[in-house]
């Protein structure tokens, strides 16, 4: 089998369930207290001496996003990004070369299908709604992968024991 040099231990994939449930948590909570929510990252920005960016200086995004919406969605959108690499991106503890091309192919299909999502969203989908379309695609194309591997992985695994 090739090193794989660019995977993370196997452990990272526990931590990475673990923040993604975090991070699932996080949402509820911002969706349910979602009018409550008093802090900004620009009162972390000025803590910093950094200068104070708002959405609101932006004007087209000022009617879909509140001045404290910046650092909860913030938060939770690198919490996203680093669950979803450490689920994906970590070994299998039975990894082989089969897995191996799995992955690979997995990741070949993701992009595949987020492709096809941006090209019907470039058609169908104009104005503010198309920035949030590209927002979650920032997301989902590491979670399409997971979704696609983790599928895969599953299927093979029921298969060969149908087999025996």
């Amino acid at each position: 089998m090739k090193d794989t040099k660019f995977l993370l231990p196997s452990k990272f994939k526990k931590a990475g369930w673990w923040i993604f449930g975090i991070t699932l948590a996080l949402i509820i909570v911002y969706f349910a207290f979602e009018s409550k929510c008093n802090y900004s990252i620009n009162d972390i920005r000025q803590l910093f001496g950094m200068e104070s960016i708002s959405s609101h200086d932006i004007s087209f995004l000022s009617s879909s996003f509140g001045p404290n919406d910046d650092l909860l969605l913030t938060f939770i959108g690198i919490l996203l990004i680093v669950a979803g690499i450490f689920i994906g991106f970590s070994r299998n503890k039975e990894d082989d070369e089969f897995i191996e091309q799995l992955r690979y192919e997995s990741l070949i299909l993701s992009l595949y299908i987020n492709s096809g999502v941006v090209l019907l969203c470039l058609i169908f989908v104009w104005g503010l709604p198309f920035l949030w379309v590209m927002t979650i695609n920032i997301f989902s194309i590491l979670y399409v992968f997971i979704f696609c591997f983790y599928l895969r992985l599953y299927l093979n695994k029921r298969s060969l024991r149908h087999e025996k």
